[in-house]
């Protein structure tokens, strides 16, 4: 039973440890620049059964990414979103620090843009 403790854990340990070590989790002041102007929000990442989660929130309520994943210093975060009332996905790449992301935007293939998001404190 003790050697089953112990192993429990040391694997909640790790995992602990590697959540830490994510500079992604956390929330973020994030902007956005497309070709129709600057777009602010909030950005949550959170890790949820090891994965991480993302979910945006504005004035417009909040919408889940579908996907967030770093790699080094590397993030790339996507969304899909209703334009003009069609799907659209933007697909965030850049890199990340324990402060700041910043990047590139591809909207759908249809135009770019910037992104960059600050850490809250």
């Amino acid at each position: 039973m003790k050697k089953v403790a112990s192993v429990i854990l040391g694997a909640l340990l790790l995992v602990s440890a590697v959540s830490a070590q994510n500079p992604a989790i956390g929330s973020w002041d994030f902007t956005t620049i497309s070709p129709e102007g600057e777009f602010k929000s909030t950005l949550v990442v959170r890790e949820d059964e090891g994965k991480l989660k993302a979910f945006g929130k504005s004035p417009q309520g909040e919408r889940p990414y579908d996907s967030v994943a770093v790699e080094g210093n590397k993030i790339t975060l996507v969304i899909t979103i209703s334009y003009n009332g069609s799907p659209m996905t933007i697909t965030y790449n850049g890199t990340i620090d324990k402060t700041k992301m910043e990047g590139e935007a591809d909207f759908g293939g249809l135009a770019t843009g910037t992104w960059s998001a600050i850490a809250q404190k």
